[in-house]
């Protein structure tokens, strides 16, 4: 795995690929979403989303959520009933759509613009909850400064909720592999190194683009997961597998009839 101290170089180069490619996103979903949130009360969440929320508790509850990206799921957590609700997000294009949607929406959320590695330390202990959601830890090198950073943002007794890729789906191939088999493995489990892609699909519009600018995309296992929270002082409480394609890029196995697990649903808390 990537070194520890290295964590600046793919956070650097994660900003720079979300902010070109979030035009791409924009153009194809942006006045959709915002007439979607004009609507008083509207949530675009999955159904597993939705319980995992609830099984959390999040009504009244101070939110932050994790690389939130342009903002549509904490505001929708908002609309769930959430208290104060905090998003952190290295672009700062993403951030800049999600601010502009809050306002024009008059939906009480705050976004604010930062490496998740380095949120500022006046929001820590500031949160009852905090999210993590599908696509996060894949650009994330170094989960255990990750998670004890999340750990610090959270109260005692606080719950670190993880909605994300399952990693067995890392294994398997993309939508647009059409040549391959969707239900033979592909790619390993282990990957010690991060994959590097220059340009890819625009996973909102569908629309492939070339970059000169590397992304790169960390795999972790699901025993790399739960040891780096339990490091981090939180303890693992729930854990589900599910077969949802939450990647937008697994659907032919999520319609295959085979249950394959592609979504996973964590939760852990801190001690009091």
């Amino acid at each position: 795995m990537a070194e520890t101290h290295d964590y600046r170089r793919y956070t650097r180069a994660a900003r720079a690929a979300w902010n070109e490619v979030m035009p791409l996103h924009q153009r194809a979903a942006r006045a959709r979403l915002d007439q979607a949130f004009l609507q008083p009360g509207h949530v675009r969440l999955d159904e597993d989303t939705r319980r995992a929320l609830e099984r959390a508790g999040v009504s009244g509850q101070a939110v932050a959520h994790l690389c939130c990206n342009n903002g549509v799921e904490l505001l929708s957590i908002r609309n769930l009933g959430a208290g104060r609700c905090v998003g952190f997000d290295v672009s700062d294009l993403a951030i800049d759509e999600a601010r502009a949607r809050a306002a024009l929406c008059c939906i009480d959320c705050e976004f604010v613009h930062a490496d998740v590695y380095e949120i500022p330390p006046d929001y820590d202990g500031a949160f009852d909850r905090a999210f993590i959601s599908a696509g996060a830890l894949g650009w994330l090198p170094d989960l255990p400064r990750f998670f004890a950073r999340a750990a610090a943002l959270l109260r005692p007794g606080g719950v670190l909720l993880i909605r994300e890729i399952h990693p067995v789906a890392e294994m398997l191939p993309f939508d647009g592999d059409h040549e391959l088999d969707p239900l033979r493995i592909h790619e390993p489990y282990f990957v010690p190194e991060p994959y590097v892609e220059y340009g890819g699909l625009d996973y909102v519009g569908g629309t492939a683009y070339e970059s000169e600018l590397p992304q790169y995309w960390f795999v972790h296992t699901l025993g790399d997961i739960v040891t780096a929270l339990v490091e981090s002082g939180l303890a693992v409480c729930y854990l589900e597998e599910q077969p949802r394609d939450i990647s937008a890029g697994h659907r032919r196995q999520a319609n295959s009839g085979v249950a394959i697990p592609l979504s996973y649903t964590l939760l852990a808390k801190k001690a009091c």
